[in-house]
C-alpha cells in the first residue's frame, strides 16, 4: 500500500510523542519524555526485560510477514477513531502527570495507526507482537502493591514447607530464622530477612514474558496458549520458593556469608546466581504442563474414535 504524506506525519507526530515532548514528572522532579523514562526504569533489574520487548515485537513480525502480505491492505477509518481516542488519553495523562496513561495512549496509537492504514483483518495478523510490546511499559505501582503480598507469601509458603520437614523455623516479620536447636541458638544456621527483591518481583515479570513466549510457540489453540500462560505466575512463585530454600539450605552448609552475604552491603555471588533457579525452575515447570496438555490433547480425539466405533458396531 502506498503510504500518503499525512500517514508519514502520523508516524513522524508518534516519535515526537515517545521521545521529544516532555511527557510527565512521575515520581521524579521534573518532567521527562515518554523515552527518558523508559531509559531510566530499564535500568532497574525488575523492569530491564522491558528494552528487548520491541526487538521482539519486530522479529515477530517479521516471521508473519509472508502471512501478512497474503492479506489484502483494506483501510479503515474505524483506525481513525482508536488513534483519536489514543491522542485524548496521552493528553488526558500529560494534563495528569501520569507516565501510564501516556503508556496506554501509545499502545492505542500503534493499533490504531495499523488499522487505518491496513485495515482490521491485517492488523489482526499482528496481534502478538502488539501484545508482547506491552511488556516495554514499566508499572512501577505494582512494585508496592504486588510485592508486599508476594513478601509475605513466599514467608509462609517457606516456613510452611520447612515446618513439614521438620526443621525448626521462626518467622520475626519478614525474616526467617533458624530455631533454636542443640544448644544453638535462633538464627545461628541461617537468619534471612525476604526483601522487595527476593519476594519475586524481580522474576515475575520478565517470567511473563518468557511465558508468553512460550506458550504462543508451544500450543496452537487460544484457549491452551492462554492456560500455559497463566500458569506463569503459580511457577514463578513456586520457583521463587525453591530459590529461597536453596539459599537457607546453602547457609546451613556452607555458612551465612557464603550463601546470602552481608545483606546491609552486598548479597554474595552465590545469592546472585541463585536467580537462574527461578528461570529454570519455572521453564521447566512450564514444559511440563504443556507436555501433559499434550498428551491430554492427543488422548481425548482417541478416546472420542473409540466411542464412535463402539456405537456403530
Amino acid at each position: 500500500m502506498k503510504l500518503k504524506l499525512w500517514h508519514l506525519l502520523l508516524l513522524a507526530a508518534a516519535v515526537i510523542l515517545v521521545a521529544v515532548l516532555p511527557y510527565a514528572a512521575g515520581y521524579g522532579p521534573f518532567k521527562k519524555t515518554i523515552l527518558q523514562e523508559l531509559l531510566m526504569r530499564w535500568k532497574d533489574p525488575t523492569w530491564q526485560h522491558g528494552a528487548l520487548a520491541l526487538p521482539i515485537s519486530i522479529f515477530l513480525l517479521w516471521r508473519r510477514r509472508n502471512e501478512m502480505a497474503a492479506v489484502p491492505s483494506k483501510p479503515s477509518n474505524f483506525g481513525l477513531i482508536v488513534v483519536l481516542i489514543a491522542l485524548f488519553f496521552y493528553y488526558a495523562g500529560y494534563r495528569a502527570n501520569i507516565f501510564y496513561l501516556g503508556y496506554g495512549a501509545i499502545m492505542l496509537l500503534i493499533a490504531g495507526t495499523a488499522i487505518w492504514l491496513a485495515g482490521v483483518r491485517k492488523a489482526s495478523e499482528g496481534v502478538f507482537p502488539w501484545l508482547m510490546l506491552g511488556f516495554t511499559w514499566p508499572l512501577i505501582f505494582l512494585e508496592s502493591n504486588v510485592a508486599f503480598e508476594m513478601r509475605f507469601l513466599m514467608i509462609r509458603l517457606t516456613s510452611g514447607v520447612l515446618n513439614f520437614l521438620d526443621v525448626p523455623v521462626i518467622q520475626e516479620g519478614t525474616t526467617l530464622l533458624s530455631g533454636p536447636a542443640h544448644g544453638r541458638g535462633a538464627g545461628a544456621l541461617f537468619s534471612l530477612n525476604v526483601e522487595g527483591p527476593c519476594s519475586g518481583m524481580r522474576s515475575l515479570f520478565a517470567l511473563m514474558m518468557v511465558g508468553a513466549l512460550f506458550s504462543y510457540h508451544r500450543q496452537k489453540g487460544l484457549w491452551q496458549r492462554c492456560f500455559l500462560f497463566l500458569m506463569t505466575f503459580p511457577l514463578a512463585i513456586l520457583a521463587n520458593m525453591a530459590r529461597i530454600l536453596v539459599l537457607l539450605g546453602a547457609s546451613t552448609i556452607f555458612g551465612q556469608s557464603f550463601a546470602i552475604g552481608d545483606a546491609d552491603k552486598e548479597v554474595s555471588t552465590f545469592h546472585f546466581l541463585t536467580g537462574i533457579v527461578v528461570f529454570l525452575v519455572a521453564l521447566a515447570g512450564l514444559q511440563g504442563i504443556a507436555w501433559l496438555m499434550d498428551r491430554l490433547g492427543k488422548t481425548q480425539p482417541a478416546a472420542t474414535v473409540r466411542r464412535i466405533a463402539v456405537s456403530n458396531a
